[in-house]
């Protein structure tokens, strides 16, 4: 519903009315991770002409609680996940394998990193809605993407229809400025460009960016449309940076949702959320690992992990 109204005003402005809703449930395996979908009926305060709303998506899901963070010693566990199939306790092994591996650690501050493409700046709209309007939390975000063009017109729409502060930094002294006048904030969400990280000076100033702002937490986004040895690459980039857990993206897009056992593995990192379409702020996915283990289990499409 949050998703519905946001764009309502987004589309119809402040004076929409809201005439009526209708809810639908997902079908088929999409159950495991979607909530039911909303509809909102709405027109104009000025003529009362009735429109309905296109803009739908899944309900927001629960917020949890915070909990302890956690380092990447502790999300690794020795023992290879279990191979992809529906035999009985297919779903209870790949709970035991994935539950040491989900991080629920909610930090103050927080940075995306990743490769151009992989959906950060939608990804950080998603969170800062999470907080700001199913939290009532006052937040602030940071953009260092001036390369990209229109990526900060992007975050800047964003800020504006949920009334956020925001700020762009270029450098590090801008991004120390930018987060010292983001203080007040309740939390601190901070998006990067996305560069050609076999570029070593293009990880260089990316790790200074990320020095300057010294976030709590930094996760690394990947889209799970990423080959296996595309991923592997871009583990080696950052297999000794200050990178805190995995943010992966596009499941809606992915060949299977095995893919997210092959990054795991890969980047042995904890899994902070899973992101499954474009819709703000619904489509974002924080699986707790029994609905995650069904969800893997129960899947029918062939495994490339």
């Amino acid at each position: 519903m949050t998703s519905a109204l946001l764009q309502v005003r987004q589309s119809l402005g402040p004076d929409a009315l809201i005439i009526g809703t209708r809810s639908y449930q997902p079908a088929g395996i999409r159950r495991l991770w979607e909530k039911p979908y909303v509809e909102v009926f709405a027109g104009r305060g000025q003529d009362g002409v009735p429109i309905t709303s296109a803009l739908t998506g899944p309900a927001p899901a629960q917020p949890s609680a915070p909990a302890a963070p956690e380092s990447r010693a502790e999300a690794a566990v020795a023992e290879e996940p279990p191979e992809a199939h529906l035999e009985t306790g297919a779903a209870e092994d790949y709970e035991r394998w994935l539950a040491p591996r989900l991080s629920r650690f909610e930090p103050r501050s927080l940075a995306l990193v990743g490769p151009t493409g992989g959906g950060k700046t939608t990804t950080l709209a998603k969170l800062a809605a999470r907080y700001a309007l199913d939290r009532g939390e006052r937040v602030g975000l940071v953009t260092t993407d001036t390369y990209r063009i229109g990526a900060v017109h992007h975050l800047q729409t964003y800020a504006e229809i949920m009334g956020l502060p925001w700020r762009v930094a270029q450098d590090p002294p801008a991004m120390r400025e930018a987060v010292a006048a983001l203080a007040y904030c309740d939390r601190i969400l901070i998006d990067t460009s996305g560069r050609n990280f076999r570029r070593e000076e293009a990880r260089r100033e990316l790790m200074a960016v990320l020095a300057a702002a010294n976030p709590e937490s930094c996760e690394l986004v990947v889209p799970l449309t990423t080959g296996r040895e595309e991923m592997e690459e871009l583990a080696g980039f950052f297999r000794e940076g200050p990178i805190s857990r995995l943010l992966l993206t596009k499941l809606d897009e992915a060949s299977s949702i095995k893919k997210l056992v092959m990054a795991l593995k890969v980047f042995d990192l904890p899994l902070f959320a899973i992101t499954n379409g474009q819709m703000v702020p619904d489509d974002i996915w924080f699986p707790g690992a029994r609905t995650l283990a069904q969800a893997i289990a129960r899947e029918a499409v062939p495994a490339d992990a």
